[in-house]
């Protein structure tokens, strides 16, 4: 995607008076998508299980034979480790033996991986190498009881995890993303932020707060409403239920450098950019800097905002002042949404909210229920659940 395109959509956002002619009047969103137990199964098995997800950073395995626990899949118990050549790797921490953890420690650095209950040892590479007592397991084939291993991939010093043998590249399923965060120099970033709390509403309704600007100006209105003009927003679908939201600086231009591409970091310097890497995670983005926000479902009304900030390095010692100062205020930020967000899910459940009417500004949400459908298969919801399937045209043409 090209910063003069971006910015031609800003300014066309600007100065519209009315909702693009063509853009189809979307019909309400069923409220059950937010309480329905049975709608909330369905996306645990066909959302999250089979999706790629964002479990850590390069930097929580600094050499060979570390290791951190990834707890956050829906109680499935990972294990991620750097194998002895230097690989990253994710396996099920679960012994083969009888199903003790291997380790339980959240992270650490040792020798072998040594099962806590009866000492079955394996090797970073999920081999078993060693039983106690072995000649009381006679016909035990050791190469047949390694450690169960996951889909494990890393992208630009992210470490991703699938439990999908049959998932696509992960490069593959982030399409336009992958490029985009390369040129936010991502590579070069070091975790620098870590937040997590369980929050008393649905995902969807958690994450549906940072997929839109259209609220900054009530919810906001001393922080990000001042810092943002929300109605010179750029918004691109992306396959794959993926998008991009691109919100000029207040009193801002938008100008392109010569070489007029995203290379010249152009739009990373002149606006706000989030991406949705669907189904789960959020991304806002500043030069040098970027959140990455995780919503991790706990339950129909309940679910835990996970978020690992990335930034340059800088050296020994702790994080700089004005650093800090910029945690700090992401923070106040964070906590305007969060504080409004088991309030709605109170009145999702009230019995007086029959579903969600979205505008024009609200189209990522809406592109998000569509993938959602599609991830599940429409012909096994109930009809009264299902959202129509209309922004398919509007996907953004590979540039």
């Amino acid at each position: 995607m090209k910063a003069e395109t971006i910015f031609s959509q800003i300014r066309y956002e600007e100065s519209r008076d009315d909702a693009p002619p063509g853009f189809p009047s979307l019909p309400e969103v069923p409220g059950g998508r937010y309480t329905d137990p049975a709608f909330f199964a369905l996306e645990v098995e066909r959302v999250f299980r089979p999706a790629w997800h964002l479990a850590g950073h390069v930097a929580d395995l600094p050499e060979p034979r570390s290791y951190f626990i990834f707890d956050k899949l829906l109680g499935k118990p990972i294990l991620v480790v750097r194998d002895r050549e230097g690989e990253v790797r994710a396996f099920y921490n679960t012994c083969r033996h009888r199903g003790a953890p291997i380790v339980k420690d959240a992270a650490g650095r040792c020798n072998l991986l040594r099962c806590q209950y009866h000492s079955w040892a394996y090797d970073f590479d999920g081999r078993l190498l060693s039983v106690p007592d072995a000649h009381d397991f006679p016909g035990l084939d050791k190469a047949d009881r390694g450690l169960i291993q996951l889909r494990c991939e890393t992208f630009e010093g992210l470490i991703f995890v699938n439990e999908d043998p049959k998932a696509i590249p992960l490069v593959e399923w982030l399409g336009p993303l992958a490029e985009e965060w390369r040129t936010a120099d991502l590579r070069a970033l070091v975790p620098d932020y870590r937040w997590s709390r369980v929050i008393g509403c649905n995902w969807k309704c958690a994450l549906d707060a940072f997929q839109e600007v259209y609220h900054i100006k009530t919810l906001h209105p001393t922080t990000v409403g001042a810092a943002l003009d929300h109605h010179a927003t750029a918004i691109s679908l992306l396959p794959n239920g993926h998008s991009r939201m691109c919100v000029r600086y207040a009193h801002g231009d938008c100008e392109t450098r010569p070489d007029g591409g995203w290379s010249d970091r152009s739009v990373y310097e002149q606006t706000s950019v989030a991406h949705t890497m669907w189904p789960a995670l959020n991304v806002p983005w500043r030069i040098g800097s970027g959140k990455f926000m995780m919503f991790w479902p706990r339950g129909v009304d309940q679910c835990e905002v996970q978020i690992i900030g990335v930034g340059m390095p800088w050296g020994e010692g702790p994080l700089p002042a004005a650093r800090q100062a910029g945690n700090d205020q992401f923070d106040s930020i964070l906590m305007e949404d969060v504080e409004n967000l088991e309030a709605i899910q109170a009145s999702l459940e009230s019995g007086a909210f029959t579903g969600m009417i979205l505008g024009y500004q609200e189209r990522r949400l809406y592109w998000s229920h569509e993938q959602i459908d599609r991830a599940i298969g429409i012909d096994r919801l109930e009809k009264d659940l299902r959202v129509e399937q209309l922004l398919s045209p509007l996907v953004e043409s590979p540039a």
